[in-house]
């Protein structure tokens, strides 16, 4: 590894069972839809961020263009109608 892990580095520095405590809340939040709340800090906001964004294969509405998205609501309907 070519950068070793700094300790303390960032807000968002906590040891490893905060952690888990955290990332499990937000798999269970995520679970039943809830999105990250921004009124949270530190590791709790952090373990919202990766679970509802990164991990879960979401992807950024401004990443596509609104032709396409079109193009994929149109899909998307006509699957259903066959349905």
């Amino acid at each position: 590894m070519c950068f070793p892990r700094k300790q303390g580095l960032g807000r968002y520095n906590a040891n490893r069972r905060e952690w888990q405590k955290a990332y499990r809340a937000a798999r269970v939040n995520a679970a039943f839809g809830a999105e990250p709340d921004p009124m949270t800090m530190g590791v709790t906001w952090k373990a919202q961020l990766i679970v509802c964004y990164e991990r879960s294969g979401h992807r950024d509405k401004l990443s596509c263009t609104v032709h396409q998205r079109l193009a994929m609501i149109k899909v998307t309907n006509d699957l259903l109608k066959e349905i």
